[in-house]
């Protein structure tokens, strides 16, 4: 077998998973976790059951599209719509976007706030199938680019804002895995509906506060 039929093979075994995961990405975000069902899958794709399956299962699929989302909105390729602004929460703006809480004052604060503010207003704007995202994290056996290539360059982003205003570098790379673990953690209470969204900010936000406030050191 030559080498450029197996890279052909390679190359429509790419373009096969990335139309299923278009597929399932769009009934998900659609119909949710539960209504979207692996022919639905096949039929959107185009694809047979067996080419689903091969992709992975529902959660799986649903923990790789997260990824996709995830990534796109780190990137800014993608951006969460807007909250609906009910009137009863001083964090809705009037776009039904999220303003920072008060007391945010340090512009690094915002800034590292706003680092994260786009994957709650996701989670918010899709609760239902982000609490399913979290219940599938716990169950599938590969491993999530959330807790590895993503991981590692927000926590990268996020140590380069800490070291910008004069926090040791070690210590910044150590509050930024803080941070992140941090914002997992919040993402999981929420997701066992623990927190309401402007619970998680505030509590994300005071996190931030005591990396931002505390240990400049030289």
């Amino acid at each position: 077998m030559t080498v450029e039929h197996v890279q052909s093979r390679t190359d429509r075994r790419l373009r096969t998973e990335e139309k299923i995961l278009v597929a399932a990405g769009d009934l998900f975000l659609q119909l949710g976790y539960r209504k979207t069902t692996v022919r639905g899958i096949a039929g959107r794709a185009e694809v047979s059951i067996g080419r689903v399956m091969a992709a992975g299962d529902k959660d799986v699929l649903l923990v790789r599209c997260f990824d996709r989302w995830f990534a796109g909105l780190q990137t800014g390729q993608y951006s969460p719509p807007a909250r609906p602004n009910t009137g009863t929460s001083p964090e809705a703006g009037e776009n039904g976007m999220t303003t920072m809480p008060p007391g945010t004052t340090s512009a690094v604060h915002q800034h590292l706030l706003g680092i994260f503010l786009p994957f709650l207003e996701f989670f918010a704007a899709h609760e239902d199938l982000s609490r399913d995202y979290a219940a599938a994290l716990m169950r599938v056996r590969v491993k999530p680019r959330v807790f590895e290539v993503l991981a590692a360059d927000l926590q990268e982003k996020l140590a380069s804002n800490l070291i910008a205003i004069g926090i040791n570098e070690d210590y910044s790379r150590a509050s930024a895995s803080v941070l992140y673990d941090s914002f997992l953690g919040i993402v999981f209470r929420w997701s066992a509906n623990d927190l309401t969204f402007d619970e998680a900010v505030a509590s994300l936000s005071r996190t931030i506060a005591f990396h931002t406030q505390v240990r400049r050191l030289g």
